[in-house]
């Protein structure tokens, strides 16, 4: 089960269903190793500008906070069998969800 207000969410990956989820922490951890904000990195993967290793820094800290415990190399391989398109796709998926306000379709609807 997902919970967006924090940040949780499912992708699609290789055929397969993966919870994740982006903390504080992971957030951190992200723009540590890719030296980048994670704002920049979204508007890197909206240009059509990110790398693979980007990709699998963020897939890897996503996976893990959604409670998988998977390596690097675990990510290398999904990567490779879903592509990297779909990879790109689930990433922007990722950082939409959590950089956006929850509140948002709220206060729309009002």
């Amino acid at each position: 089960m997902t919970n967006p207000m924090k940040g949780e969410i499912q992708i699609e990956l290789g055929g397969e269903t993966h919870p994740c989820r982006l903390t504080v922490d992971a957030l951190i951890k992200i723009e540590t190793e890719l030296d980048t904000g994670v704002l920049a990195l979204t508007q890197k993967i909206a240009d059509a500008d990110i790398r693979l290793s980007q990709l699998s820094v963020v897939l890897y800290h996503a996976l893990r906070g959604g409670g998988q415990d998977l390596t690097h190399n675990d990510i290398k391989k999904m990567i490779a069998s879903s592509g990297i398109v779909a990879c790109s796709a689930a990433v922007a998926q990722l950082l939409v969800a959590t950089l956006s306000d929850p509140n948002s379709e709220d206060t729309e609807k009002k």
